[in-house]
């Protein structure tokens, strides 16, 4: 059977009224996953000096080079460990030079969550506190110049280093300085696509664990401590994304504000700025928040020139109710949490996106004099129609709780057809369809 040819339409596709939110196409972004425990034998001043060594440690690159793995940080006391950091800055990126595919800290292990306690000889433990991303990992990738797009290949072996390349971004190119972006000629695309992300993911972390390891005994080489893994690993948090074409993704972001509103407890607008000035005059992207639960939340946002992205972080908590155990003894029991955890996301996602590719509700005939009339009418004090119509202008909603005093104004106003609940025994009310118009034209006059 032959393989499909894969093309970017296949990775970023159009959202319309058809589209499906399918767990299978979810691809991820960054993962939070602590990688341990490395346990630590022999005196304190071997051991120093043997982490100090880690300082040396390199990551080849695709070209040949090498990038370094940590900073220069020297340990003379073991507390100092907390200044070893790996070499990539998580909040930064760059377009023009290399950079590992992995960053974080190394610290000392939180005994409440390991499942075994000090071993005999141990001295100290500690972990890697790492933040992984598995669309970086696979963008890096070197293929071979005339690969096929239904048999991408490798051009050498997996390496844990990125270098940007300018033909990357010839049709297309990041909004901000980005390489966690599956970007460029159509075979980057066929291999991202090419395994599922259960596969992906466990050859990203079994490298990583590997290049560990490897760093770790070629430190403590010929010093008088020694190190030992006990395999431990804890995910944290994980980012899952569906991308979508968009002609003017910065419009089109801003267009969703009203319509995600009444998804999230909490929904926030950030702005991203922007270096190039031709995309639009305030050089501006928002960024809308969307907060479902207190550990997981949808992020959306304008990726590129071409394109939008749709993202759902869950974390902690969230990841044991959805998934089972987020801590692990291997790199196979935290990719079995993989499918559960993709689920969950497309499941939290698609009534987003069937708000906002819903057909507009019919324009309604009352005006933003008439809403305004009927809020006051029914709250019969001003404060509390001044606190309704603040929250309808500012966020889209209200939410009376206890005994709050808009409780009966609220109801009233439902009864009267201008508010409904956003689902069945929700507090959580916002304008019907009738008064939309009207409220649209009260935020434009406020």
């Amino acid at each position: 059977m032959l393989n499909p040819i894969v093309r970017r339409s296949d990775f970023v596709r159009q959202l319309t009224p058809d589209t499906v939110i399918d767990a299978n196409d979810a691809f991820i972004d960054r993962i939070d996953l602590d990688i341990g425990d490395w346990l630590l034998s022999g005196e304190l001043a071997d051991i120093c000096g043997a982490l100090s060594h880690l300082r040396l440690a390199e990551v080849p690159t695709a070209d040949g080079g090498s990038v370094s793995l940590f900073n220069s940080h020297i340990i003379e006391r073991f507390y100092e460990i907390r200044g070893l950091r790996f070499s990539t800055n998580p909040r930064t990126d760059s377009l023009n030079q290399s950079s590992a595919l992995i960053s974080g800290t190394v610290e000392r292990p939180n005994w409440r969550y390991r499942p075994t306690t000090r071993q005999p000889g141990e001295t100290e433990r500690i972990t890697f506190k790492t933040q992984l991303n598995l669309t970086r990992f696979l963008q890096a990738q070197r293929l071979h110049h005339r690969s096929r797009l239904d048999r991408p290949r490798l051009a050498s072996n997996y390496v844990m280093a990125i270098s940007p390349e300018t033909s990357w971004y010839a049709d297309e190119a990041p909004l901000l300085p980005a390489t966690n972006v599956i970007i460029g000629p159509n075979k980057k695309y066929a291999f991202a696509l090419k395994d599922s992300r259960s596969v992906q993911m466990q050859r990203y972390l079994n490298i990583a664990q590997d290049m560990l390891n490897n760093a770790m005994q070629g430190a403590f080489d010929g010093e008088g401590a020694s190190a030992h893994l006990a395999p431990y690993f804890s995910l944290r948090a994980i980012e899952f994304y569906w991308e979508f074409d968009a002609e003017s993704p910065i419009d089109f972001v801003a267009s969703l504000r009203e319509r995600v509103m009444q998804h999230g407890q909490v929904v926030s607008q950030d702005f991203y700025t922007f270096s190039n000035a031709s995309l639009r005059t305030t050089h501006q992207s928002p960024c809308l928040t969307i907060q479902l639960t207190t550990k997981i939340k949808v992020k959306i946002y304008a990726k590129t020139t071409r394109r939008v992205r749709f993202e759902v972080t869950i974390k902690d908590d969230a990841i044991n109710a959805v998934a089972g155990q987020r801590s692990q003894d291997s790199v196979d029991g935290i990719v079995s949490l993989i499918p559960a955890l993709a689920q969950e996301a497309a499941d939290r996602l698609t009534p987003l996106i069937q708000s906002i590719t819903a057909a507009p509700p019919p324009a309604g005939r009352a005006t933003s004099l008439q809403l305004m009339h009927l809020i006051i009418q029914n709250a019969q004090d001003r404060y509390v129609a001044e606190a309704i119509i603040a929250g309808l202008v500012s966020i889209g909603r209200v939410a009376p709780y206890g005994n709050d005093p808009m409780k009966n104004a609220i109801k009233g106003l439902k009864e009267r057809g201008v508010l409904r609940s956003v689902r069945p025994r929700s507090s959580i009310c916002v304008i019907t369809d009738e008064y939309n118009d009207a409220l649209v034209s009260l935020r434009r006059h406020r």
